[in-house]
């Protein structure tokens, strides 16, 4: 198995994760209620009262949410959502079965509209919003859905890791790619990467939830595992054309995680370390 490693480090790790899907604390996590340490590229939404400003941002299912923070990082579990962005693109259910389209929301009636680019259209009564709570009901059923958020969003919407241009890397080809296009949704997929550790460490996210995600790495403080080949899960094997692209890719990786890469030993926060190693390794593709 492949591994970055950095020298020594003088901070022992107060726990590591993997990309399983499993929930991992970071070494500085912030106190509940704590909003002071959020970077100042991100906007603070818990003094707005406007509807229409509220509900543009990542919406969670708060079961699916509880789950995946409780359940064991092998189990196949939904991860629902919906993340509006307010040039009214927006993802629904970017940690399960993707689907893009485009979202409106009537703050008079309170009623969201969503039209999916697969054609279908969703109506929800929002029966309450704020900056970190919405409770929706979907047309045409009888109960409620709690969702929940952070209350903060990116000022410029490109640094959002799920912003849909962002993750177009996931959207399995319909055709064999050749190598130079296989190098392209690497990097994309590493520019993901390299964008969500430095979402978490600018949100000051009291942990990083990888369920929902494909990936090839495992994430640790001072390292980052390429899994082995035989290990990878379906998450990942399905952004690729078949089994062979896959194998393609695997070999691109296996050479860029063996080249040397400079991690900030001064840095406490390993999420906001390892974004800086990202950050090299899509330059590196670009060399091989």
């Amino acid at each position: 198995m492949k591994k970055l490693f950095t020298a020594m480090l003088l901070v022992v790790a107060l726990c590591h994760c993997n990309n399983g899907g499993d929930a991992a604390k970071d070494k500085k996590p912030f106190a509940a209620g704590d909003r002071a340490g959020a970077d100042s590229s991100m906007s603070d939404l818990s003094h707005s009262t406007v509807g229409a400003e509220l509900i543009c941002q990542r919406w969670d299912n708060k079961e699916d949410a509880e789950d995946s923070r409780d359940a064991s990082g092998t189990l196949d579990i939904p991860f629902r959502g919906f993340y509006l962005f307010k040039d009214g693109s927006m993802v629904k259910d970017p940690r399960d079965n993707t689907v893009f389209g485009t979202w409106s929301y009537d703050d008079k009636n309170k009623v969201l509209k969503l039209m999916l680019a697969n054609g279908i259209a969703e109506e929800y009564v929002v029966d309450k919003l704020r900056d970190t709570i919405a409770v929706m009901k979907k047309t045409g059923t009888d109960h409620a859905v709690e969702y929940v958020a952070d209350g903060f969003v990116h000022k410029d919407m490109m640094n959002d890791p799920f912003y849909p241009a962002n993750i177009q890397w996931r959207v399995k080809p319909k055709a064999p790619e050749d190598d130079a296009a296989l190098h392209k949704r690497i990097k994309a997929c590493l520019h993901f990467y390299y964008l969500y550790f430095s979402d978490c460490y600018k949100r000051n996210s009291r942990s990083i939830v990888f369920r929902g995600l494909p990936t090839c790495f495992k994430w640790y403080e001072g390292g980052i595992h390429l899994m082995k080949e035989e290990k990878l899960d379906r998450h990942w094997k399905d952004i690729f054309y078949n089994a062979e692209d896959a194998s393609k890719a695997y070999i691109i990786l296996d050479k860029m995680i063996s080249k040397k890469y400079n991690w900030d030993e001064e840095e406490k926060r390993w999420v906001k370390q390892d974004a800086g190693v990202l950050k090299q390794m899509e330059a590196a593709i670009d060399s091989l």
